[in-house]
């Protein structure tokens, strides 16, 4: 019901992936990590209640969420949020604050484009204030060009699905939700090795959060299809995520990439064996069971990582 699931699951990858490339992390960025990813979660599960007219259609997690969300948004929320703010300013490496902050314009996109169900004027207005001010922040940005230039495309990516939405194309028609919030969770993650282990090339980093976010898309879409007790296109997911993987173990094995991605595709690999798993078995345990036993087959297979 607290969510807490998710920022367990991000500072243990964010610890395989730092132990991968040989990197030393402070405890106050998983510190970080973990409170920012719990922050969007709950404002993401509360925002989706808001504009519900019957509470009774909401699952057990969003009900939770509906009955609390005066206290949070307004007791929780912003403390949280100043918490953030002093350790990005004192706490946070600049480098890592940068990209953080980028990340940052993203989800807000994400919550207003997914999430929010206020009127659409508004909402587009918002969305359209937030991307074009997002996209000059990026261009004054001290990093890299080729990061500036693909967080503007996504940023521009996001504000055309919202446009859209005007043509009354429904949003997860064109992308749906797990997918965008798996790759967010997947930047989340690697935010702080991507900027401390400074890679040669861009390619790396790029296939190193596509195979985080392919694993964590078969998670969330895993749970989702199991809520609605409907499966149907699940399959293909995971078999392109499995196919991924095993590219990207063969590119190590060949010396295309650096052996750096070796441990944590290894423990892809076996997530997404667990995950396969979990879900052939999804039907005869509950809908809570199946949603925890999936965060699980996300943990377990990490010390394969060292292997």
């Amino acid at each position: 019901m607290l969510s807490l699931e998710a920022p367990l699951v991000a500072v243990l990858w964010q610890r395989v992936l730092a132990q991968a490339h040989g990197i030393r992390l402070t405890p106050l960025l998983d510190v970080g990590l973990a409170l920012a990813c719990w922050v969007i979660y709950v404002m993401d599960r509360t925002l989706d209640t808001f504009g519900t007219k019957d509470a009774g259609e909401l699952d057990a997690r969003h009900a939770f969420y509906h009955r609390h969300r005066r206290v949070l948004m307004l007791g929780v929320i912003p403390p949280a949020l100043v918490v953030l703010a002093w350790m990005a300013f004192c706490v946070i490496p600049e480098g890592i604050l940068w990209q953080a902050v980028g990340l940052s314009l993203l989800v807000a996109l994400y919550l207003a484009s997914w999430s929010a169900r206020s009127s659409r004027v508004s909402r587009d207005v918002f969305i359209c204030c937030a991307g074009l001010g997002g996209i000059t922040l990026i261009s004054d940005m001290p990093m890299s060009t080729g990061y500036r230039f693909a967080l503007s495309l996504l940023v521009l990516g996001v504000m055309v699905l919202s446009f859209l939405r005007q043509l009354e194309i429904r949003m997860g028609q064109v992308v749906p939700k797990e997918m965008t919030a798996a790759l967010l969770f997947a930047l989340g993650c690697t935010t702080s090795t991507r900027f401390l282990a400074m890679p040669e090339s861009i390619l790396e980093p790029v296939l190193e959060s596509l195979l985080l976010a392919l694993l964590f898309a078969c998670n969330l879409h895993g749970i989702s299809a199991r809520e609605r007790n409907n499966t149907a296109g699940h399959a293909p997911l995971v078999i392109g995520t499995l196919l991924f993987t095993l590219m990207v173990l063969w590119m190590i094995e060949f010396g295309t990439l650096e052996h750096a991605l070796r441990g944590p595709a290894q423990a892809a690999l076996g997530a997404i064996v667990l995950h396969t798993l979990v879900q052939r078995s999804g039907k005869h345990v509950s809908v809570e069971a199946h949603r925890v036993l999936s965060d699980l087959a996300l943990i377990l297979p990490l010390p394969l990582a060292w292997l």
